[in-house]
C-alpha cells in the first residue's frame, strides 16, 4: 500500500475513534469517516496478538487485502482494528471478512 494513503496523526485517528461510526465483526473493527480527496487508512493491532513479528504479519495482510480494494475506499478516513481472534484465520478468510466489511461500509455510505 502506498504511503500517500497512510493516516499517522494520533490526533486524526482519535476523531475517528470519537465519531463512533464502526462496523465489525468477531475477527475486526472498522471505524471510518467521510472526507473530501484519497483514502486515508491506519491499522491498529494490539500486543495481545503475539509478539512483534506475528503483529506486523497481520499488518502485512491486510494492508495487502486493502491495497487491492482501495479504489473502492476514495473519500473515507479509515481505522482498521485486528482482534486477537483473527490470527487463526487462513490468508482467503481474513480476505473475506475485510472486504465483506468494505462492502458494508459502502452500503451505508450510499
Amino acid at each position: 500500500m502506498n504511503r500517500k494513503y497512510s493516516l499517522k496523526q494520533n490526533k486524526e485517528i482519535e476523531q475517528l475513534v470519537r465519531y463512533k461510526i464502526s462496523v465489525g465483526n468477531k475477527y475486526y473493527a472498522i471505524y471510518y469517516h467521510k472526507h473530501d480527496g484519497e483514502p486515508q487508512i491506519a491499522f491498529s493491532v494490539s500486543k495481545k496478538n503475539g509478539n512483534a513479528v506475528e503483529r506486523n504479519y497481520q499488518k502485512r495482510v491486510i494492508k495487502e487485502i486493502v491495497r487491492a480494494n482501495i479504489d473502492s475506499l476514495k473519500g473515507l478516513k479509515i481505522l482498521i482494528i485486528v482482534k486477537p481472534s483473527s490470527k487463526d484465520l487462513s490468508f482467503g478468510e481474513k480476505k473475506e471478512n475485510i472486504e465483506y466489511l468494505i462492502n458494508k461500509i459502502r452500503k451505508e455510505i450510499k
